[in-house]
């Protein structure tokens, strides 16, 4: 007779320590965001756990936008001494 062992479903979620770890903050931000509302957590008992989709939700808002969309910022100047282009000086 052979034995089934159960399969192990690991939702894909943070904890507080693993989101802080990824995005190189502290613990105590991370809840600090949770708690404003800027990052969406499921509270399980004291603890939080914060859904992978949620993060890459967060990291796009947390981008600037040429990085966002894929678009890179449009360059229009070429400088006669060395050659390099340099962003065109209208663009902040």
């Amino acid at each position: 007779m052979e034995i089934k062992h159960p399969t192990r479903i690991r939702p894909k979620v943070y904890t507080v320590a693993e989101f802080a770890q990824a995005f190189a903050i502290s613990p105590r931000r991370v809840r600090a965001l949770i708690s404003k509302g800027e990052i969406p957590a499921l509270r399980i008992g004291r603890s939080y756990r914060i859904p992978h989709k949620a993060a890459a939700e967060y990291l796009a808002r947390a981008l600037p936008p040429t990085v966002r969309t894929g678009t890179r910022p449009k360059i229009s100047v070429l400088d006669d001494q060395t050659g390099y282009l340099f962003p065109s000086p209208t663009m902040h």
